[in-house]
């Protein structure tokens, strides 16, 4: 899956240089499957928020950048659809 390579896992080391600003795998992915992908993801995305709302430990952060009418709004009304920002 094209996301892996966004992943952070616990423990890891960030370093932004390193990453593709263009997209990289995920930038060659078309339209209709990435809107399959993002429903399905979407889909997962919920009910992960229940399970991490029923526990009150963890948190989730999740950073969007981008030059102005880069798409940020879209994004975030996109892939949080259905999900309770609280």
């Amino acid at each position: 899956m094209f996301m892996d390579t966004y992943r952070v896992k616990p423990g890891d080391k960030i370093k932004l240089n390193k990453w593709d600003p263009d997209g990289g795998e995920a930038a060659e992915v078309g339209k209709k499957a990435g809107n399959k992908e993002m429903l399905k993801l979407n889909d997962r995305l919920e009910a992960l928020q229940e399970l991490l709302y029923a526990e009150s430990k963890q948190k989730v952060l999740i950073v969007l950048q981008a030059m102005d009418t880069g798409g940020k709004d879209g994004a975030i009304r996109h892939v949080f659809d259905g999900v309770n920002p609280q």
